[in-house]
Formats: C-alpha cells, structure tokens, sequence
C-alpha cells in the first residue's frame, strides 16, 4: 500500500502538469512575496519620512517660538514655551543644548531646572560635534519607537550684536533643540498595513495560482493527455490522423509537429516492416549458414540452410550443436569479434572426429546494440566440402600427373615464348642440371643464339607438332636425341609455351655405328682369317711336299708357317675371348717392374725392326702392389704395340722412340706409354676404345685397346690420352695399388692436347 502510493506520488510529482504548476506557482510565489516587502517597506518608508519631516516642522516652529525669548535672555519664558510645547500630544521630550553640548532646558521631569549642563552630548550621539554641524539630524531610538531631531540654533547677525549675550561672527552654531517625539501609533500603522499587504499577497497567490493550476490542466495536460495517449498508440500501431489543431500556441504546433512525426514514423515504420520482412526472407533463403551467436557462445537464430542441414539447434553452445566438440574452439572467431568487434574469417571443418566432416569458410560480423558494444554475433559458414573433395582429387591427379611426367623415360621440357625452359622433368634434371629459366639453346647446345632449323620456333609460327633429329651436348659428350614438339594454348586458343619431348637415342646411334663398324671389322677379319687359312694351307702344302720329298728343311720350313698362322689364330680369338668375357681381376702383390722389364723384352725385337727404340723409363724396383698381373701385361703389351705400328706408320724408316714408364705416386701405380709418331685426330680419340674400332684396316681386329681399357676398368683404374696429330701419343694409366670395390669406368675426352680422364660411374 504505501509502495503503490509512493510511486503514485512519484508519478504525480513527476508529471508535466505537477511541474508547470509547481514552478509556475513557484515563481509567482516569489514575486508576489517580493512584491508585498518592497510594497510595506514603500510605505513604511513613506509613513516614516512623513512624520520626520512633521519633526522637523515642528522642531522649526518651536526655535521659532524659544527665538525671542533667547535674543532677550528670558529663561522663563523658555521653559514656559517648552514646557506648554511638551505638554501637547505628540511630543515627548523637548531639550535645548548650547554649543558645547549641555544641557539647558528640557522638559524632563526627572532632571531639575536650575542645573543647566546636568546632561552631556554622550547621552545623545547627535551632538556630536554640534559646533561644527550646522544640518538638522534625526535618529531613532528605543527600538525604533522614538523619534529624535535635533536641529542646530545657527548665529546670525542679529545674535551677534544683541547685548544680552554677544557671540562672536566666527561661532557658527550657538546651540541645538532636541526634540523628541514618539512614534508607537506610527508603528501600529505600519504593523497593520503590513497585516493588509500580507494578506491580499495571500489571496493572490491563492488565485493566481488558481488560475495557472486551470490553465495547466485545460489548456497543457489535457492536450498533453490526448498526445500521450496519440503517442501510446503510435507505439501500438493504432494511431489514426485527426485533425489538426489550428493557431500558433505551442500546444497547437507540437500538436501538428506530432501528427506529422505520427505520419512520418507510420511510413519508416511501413519502410521497416517491409525491409524487415526482406532481410528475413533473405536471412532464410540465403544459401549458406546464416546463425546469430551471443556472449556465451549460444545459437540466439539460425536460418533454414542451417536448420535443414544440422537440425534445430537454437539455445545450445555453437561448438557442441554442429561443430562436434565438447569445448570452444581454440581460435574462436566469435570470441575474438566480442573482443575486438571486428570482422574475422578462417577454414574449419566441423564435426573432425566425426564420418560427415563438413569443410565451412566462416566469416563473422558484430552486431552492435544501443550502448554502441557488441551484442551479438553474426556467423556466416560457406559449405566448401565439395569443392575441398574436388580439390583433393586435383591435387592426387596432379600429383599423379607430377609422377608420371617425372617417371616418363625421355626429356620432357617446356619452352616459353623467349626460348627459355619453363619446366622440365626428372630425367632431364639428373642429365643436365639445373635449367630454370636459361635459354633452351644454351642448355642442349651450348650456343649463343637460336638453332638454325629450330622446331619450337615453328610450332610458336603455324601452333602445329613438329619432329626433328638433333645432337645435343652433355657434360659426358653428344647426345642423339629425337624432338617431338607440341603447342601448350591458353583459353583464346594461342600458344604461349611449346612443350618438347626428346628421346635419348644415343644408344641406338652408337649401335648403329658400331654394327656399321663390326660389319667392316667382320669384312677385314675375313680378310684376316681368309690370310691365315691360306698361310696354313702353304704350311701345309709345304709340309706335304718335304715329307714325300724327304726333305726335312722344307718339312721345318712349312711347319713354321704352320705354327705361325696358328698363333695369329690363338692371339684373335683369345682377344675376341678377353673382350668378351666378364672376369674379376685375379690380385696377387708383385713386382711392376717386372711386368714392365717383360714387356720392354717381348718387343725389343719388334721394335728394332721396325726401326723404334723401345725405352725404359722406370726404377728397379718399384715397389710391390696388389694387381693382376696377366692382365696388366696384357694392357701395356698392347699399347706398346700399337705405339710402335704408330712409330713405323709415320715414317718406316726414320729413328722413332717408345718409352715405357712406371712410378708410384700417391698409392697410385702410374704407367706411362709415350711415343713420338703420327698422333691421333680428335674423330679417332673419341672412337678409340670403341669395340671394333681400328685405324690398321684389315690388319686389326679393333680389339686391342677394347681390352686395355677394360683391364683398367676392372681394377678401378683410369687412363689419360695425350695425342696431337704429328707430335706423337702418351697414354697414362693409374692404377690403385690397393684392390678397390668393383667399378665401371668410363673414358673423358677432352681437345688435342689435354689428358682424358676415365670417369668412374655409379
């Protein structure tokens, strides 16, 4: 009960009618209690001054009538004229004074009439400095009921040349009439007006305020009342226009302000109401998942996307209804749009450990409320699972794609529109390192400039495939390859790179040279082995004849011949054999000059036939080393050999020097042939370790240095040719002194003059 008057009252107190009124009646209240005092103390001051100046008229008629009295010295007649003066209404007391403030007459019964300056000038503070004063004071006193005026008897000439008593001209005042009158029916008077004023300031107040009280009621609060009521049911969708109220007090014009305000908040709020119900068409109907998330990361709506797909899920944690997990995220974008109340976006997958991921691009907007901090959350989620499936599938047919181009067993490269490589695969990496971004030209060729007869320059002109045979180079030498060339377009169908396909037919060139060289090796051998046949065929003739001759010479005759061709018989086919057959050095420690001084024997007698002096150019001894002897004696056996064919070749019969070396150098066994005969061309270096391959025509096999080599190959060795044409040959070989793990070995050839490495290979 007292609560529900309580806001009653503050209600009351809190209304613009109670307001009006209350300052209203406030103000006025103010003015008119201002009003009432200034008004009583106008009066007061009037009724006051009025009878001062009746004092003071009073005070002028009795110097007046003590005047003569006072010219002719008369002290009774004084007193007399005081004393009948006194004794009328209206005065009090009525004292005379001289210029040095005594007291002379008054007409105070308590002080005796023959003591003239009994009373002082310290009783009456008007006296002071009576002498020099000439003006009429007044004061009042005994509370305010008495009034005092004393007025200053002035000298005058007359005065100062009476003979009853002379004053000099210099004496201003010769004294001062105090007259004392009371003023209690005064203050009565003023005391009643007072009671007057207050009361019509009453009844003024009473009315006024009357009147405004009316006037806020009829005039304010009702209109106030009908607005409040227009406004409530604006605010219900009810309110209909009336019409308006017309002049120009402010009622009037809040009342057209408001109706205008009412049609104007009518159209925004049709303007909303339909935006209202397009943003919810659009809020469902967009094709993503649309949720509105608050602080404590609850689904506040969600739109039909969202529910079909995850079900109604409104009012539980964002992170359990459709991400499938049993806490927030680590990185949550609705926690971090709270905090910062910017817009944030990242990949997740929902629901990680379940059979249904589903991959989403969340983008997260605030939505801000009335005190401007962030209320809710907007989360948009984009389904990209099938574009995540299809992406996945790309790259696994990219990668597929990536492994194929890198598995195919030719060059593939692609060339762009400057002639530079772009891509290439594997294959081609290991052969020619690494080519990115260099001119093809300067990659397969070594040149400076475009190939002449370029295939990619054609399939850039007419978008077509070419073919072409080309050599290329390689740090192991040329390279036989067969280019096929194909356009790679772009979507308006121009070409803007040229992929090029190359295989690598080096091997079949090679063989087809060396079945074109074994052909003519073949044609010779025949030769060869037809020589033989027919020297064995003499032999044997020969034989015949001595034996049914009985002659012995000729029987040993033909028996040399026999024996002779059979040699040259064992010799090709255990070179044939040797090249042929795979065979494991047979290491045993021994002696390397031993083998040298045995070679240097076998040919000595050779060698001075054929006019060359074989010489030695090695310590004796050497020092021991694990090697294969047999085979090492094979090696240099056959290049001293084919030195001293070098030697004789040249020039038959001039003096020519072979010299066989060896030394130990760096736990190498170094051996060196050198000879001063014809030399070799380049075209014959780089063919000499070819099988089959022989400068002697019909007379060699090609096998010779075939079977050097791999000597030196099986000990893991290499061999260094030195050769200038007409400046002579040196073949140096090094062999470890040490069995090495089995190796192949290749042969590096480099330009006349400079030593050709053999490169082992993995």
């Amino acid at each position: 009960m007292v609560k529900h008057a309580w806001n009653m009252l503050r209600r009351f107190t809190g209304s613009l009618r109670f307001k009006l009124s209350f300052y209203a009646g406030l103000v006025m209240f103010a003015a008119i209690v201002v009003f009432a005092y200034q008004s009583i103390k106008s009066q007061e001051e009037s009724l006051i001054n009025a009878r001062v100046h009746s004092a003071l008229k009073d005070s002028e008629v009795i110097r007046a009538a003590i005047w003569n009295g006072m010219m002719t010295k008369d002290r009774e007649v004084i007193r007399q004229i005081i004393k009948e003066i006194g004794r009328q209404e209206g005065f009090r007391e009525i004292n005379i004074y001289d210029h040095k403030g005594a007291l002379h007459y008054t007409t105070r019964m308590d002080i005796p009439q023959e003591v003239p300056g009994s009373v002082s000038e310290r009783e009456e503070p008007l006296l002071k400095d009576i002498a020099l004063n000439t003006g009429i004071r007044h004061r009042f006193g005994a509370n305010g009921n008495v009034l005092t005026v004393v007025n200053p008897l002035v000298n005058t000439p007359g005065c100062s040349t009476a003979a009853c008593h002379a004053h000099p001209e210099s004496e201003q005042v010769l004294g001062a009439l105090e007259v004392r009158l009371p003023i209690d029916d005064l203050r009565m008077r003023i005391s009643a007006l007072s009671g007057r004023t207050y009361l019509f300031a009453c009844l003024l107040f009473l009315l006024i305020s009357t009147l405004i009280g009316l006037g806020v009621i009829f005039l304010v609060s009702r209109p106030i009342q009908i607005l409040e009521e227009r406004a409530k049911r604006l605010a219900l969708g009810e309110h209909v226009s009336s019409a308006p109220r017309t002049g120009f007090d402010s009622i009037s014009v809040l009342d057209r302000a408001f109706d205008d305000m009412s049609r104007q908040i009518r159209a925004r709020t049709a303007q909303l109401e339909q935006s209202r119900k397009r943003f919810k068409e659009l809020f469902e109907m967009v094709p993503c998942y649309l949720t509105v998330i608050d602080r404590d990361l609850h689904i506040v709506r969600a739109n039909k996307a969202f529910e079909n797909e995850f079900g109604d899920l409104v009012g539980q944690p964002c992170f359990i209804g459709y991400k499938g997990r049993t806490e927030r995220c680590e990185q949550c974008l609705v926690d971090m749009t709270f905090q910062d109340g910017l817009s944030h976006r990242a990949e997740q997958v929902w629901n990680p450990t379940g059979q249904n991921k589903t991959y989403v691009i969340v983008h997260t907007s605030p939505i801000f409320g009335d005190d401007g901090a962030v209320a809710e959350v907007l989360e948009m989620s984009i389904d990209v699972t099938r574009v995540v499936e299809l992406q996945k599938q790309l790259e696994n047919k990219d990668e597929q794609f990536h492994k194929l181009i890198e598995m195919v067993p030719c060059y593939l490269t692609v060339i762009d529109q400057d002639y530079r490589i772009a891509f290439y695969n594997r294959i081609f990496g290991n052969d020619f390192g690494d080519a990115w971004g260099k001119h093809c030209f300067r990659v397969y060729k070594n040149r400076d400039t475009k190939c002449e007869n370029c295939p990619v320059e054609k399939t850039f002109s007419d978008n077509r495939p070419h073919t072409s045979e080309e050599v290329w180079l390689r740090n192991s030498g040329e390279v036989y390859v067969i280019i096929h060339t194909s356009p790679v377009t772009d979507e308006q169908g121009r070409t803007v790179a040229v992929m090029e396909m190359c295989t690598d037919v080096t091997e079949l060139k090679l063989l087809q040279n060396e079945l074109a060289v074994l052909g003519e090796t073949i044609a010779g051998m025949s030769h060869s082995v037809k020589n033989i046949l027919s020297g064995l065929e003499g032999g044997v003739y020969v034989v015949d004849s001595g034996l049914q001759s009985g002659r012995d010479e000729r029987v040993r005759m033909g028996w040399n011949m026999v024996k002779k061709n059979v040699e040259k018989v064992s010799e090709l086919v255990k070179d044939i054999l040797f090249a042929s057959k795979e065979r494991q050095p047979e290491y045993r420690e021994c002696e390397p000059s031993e083998i040298l001084t045995e070679v240097c024997r076998l040919y000595e007698g050779k060698a001075r036939t054929c006019h060359v002096h074989l010489a030695r150019d090695f310590d004796v001894p050497i020092g021991t080393c694990m090697v294969d002897p047999k085979g090492v004696h094979s090696a240099l056996s056959n290049l001293v050999s084919n030195a001293i064919e070098a030697c004789r070749t040249g020039s038959p019969t001039a003096g020519h020097t072979v010299v066989l070396g060896g030394r130990i150098e760096h736990d190498d066994l170094v051996l060196r042939v050198t000879d001063d005969g014809i030399g070799m061309p380049d075209e014959v270096r780089q063919n000499l370790f070819r099988k089959f391959y022989s400068t002697k025509g019909s007379k060699g096999t090609g096998l010779g240095l075939v079977v050097t080599k791999k000597v030196i190959d099986e000990h893991g060795g290499s061999i260094q040719v030195e050769s200038e044409p007409g400046k002579g040959t040196t073949f140096l070989v090094r062999l470890p002194m040490v069995p090495p793990q089995p190796r192949n070995v290749d042969v590096t050839r480099d330009s006349p003059g400079v030593p050709i490495e053999l490169d082992t290979l993995s």
